[in-house]
């Protein structure tokens, strides 16, 4: 059993259904990433792990615990920790007030020391500590939003779309740093992402997505290797 796991999940807004009966298991300690179309649901499904989105049917557990009905806030005292493609910064504060409102709950030892090691993982944001994150680039925003997930010491991180308008090199060196976390971290990390080949070569496990339902689960080096997954999915045949 994974850490988190849902299944037959049914969610959407309003009169729209977006999920149709989607099951996942995350694998504890690894890197999964979650790839497919534009409209498949992938960030709907994270929004619904979180707790934004109460699943119509279905069932959402976290180490074995059923947190279906759990609120937001609570899955984040839990253990789970969510960063989301837009709005995951306050870009009128400076990088430290920021990483302050990601350890709001914290007592104040605690909290300067979440603070520190967040400095020693992410030098760029030490250097600005003091500076307005809406002078910051896209990501520095990034690594900031990264960081200020990690002040509640998760067990899990879902990311939304972390490489989202970046440049490739800047979206290389955001990997580096979540596979990073996840190394030395022991995080579970649960990705969905555009750039499928960066993130799935920094996975160890992929769920593909088509349509508001399961299409693949597997290793992420055999949806790499499998060029009808590859043509259907990535977009490319293996070369």
């Amino acid at each position: 059993m994974g850490i988190l796991t849902a299944e037959n999940l049914t969610v959407g807004y309003g009169d729209t259904e977006i999920l149709h009966g989607v099951s996942v298991a995350v694998a504890r300690g690894h890197i999964t990433t979650i790839i497919g179309p534009n409209g498949a649901g992938k960030s709907t499904l994270l929004k619904a792990l979180m707790g934004y989105l109460v699943p119509r049917t279905g069932l959402i557990r976290f180490e074995g615990d059923d947190i279906t009905h759990l609120p937001a806030h609570l899955r984040v005292t839990r253990g789970i920790a969510f960063v989301p493609q837009l709005d995951n910064v306050f870009p009128s504060l400076t990088v430290e007030e920021n990483l302050k409102m990601g350890g709001y709950s914290l007592e104040r030892a605690l909290l300067g020391e979440r603070i520190a090691l967040q400095y020693e993982r992410f030098p760029r944001l030490a250097e600005r500590r003091r500076q307005g994150v809406h002078t910051m680039s896209g990501g520095e925003r990034q690594m900031l939003a990264l960081a200020r997930a990690l002040m509640t010491d998760p067990q899990l991180l879902l990311l939304d779309e972390p490489t989202a308008a970046l440049s490739p090199r800047i979206a290389a060196e955001v990997f580096e740093k979540i596979q990073e976390i996840n190394t030395q971290g022991g995080r579970t990390i649960l990705i969905v992402e555009q750039n499928a080949e960066l993130s799935l070569r920094s996975s160890t496990f992929g769920i593909v997505m088509a349509d508001g339902r399961n299409a693949f689960e597997g290793r992420a080096d055999r949806i790499l290797t499998d060029e009808k997954i590859r043509e259907a999915y990535l977009g490319t045949a293996k070369s």
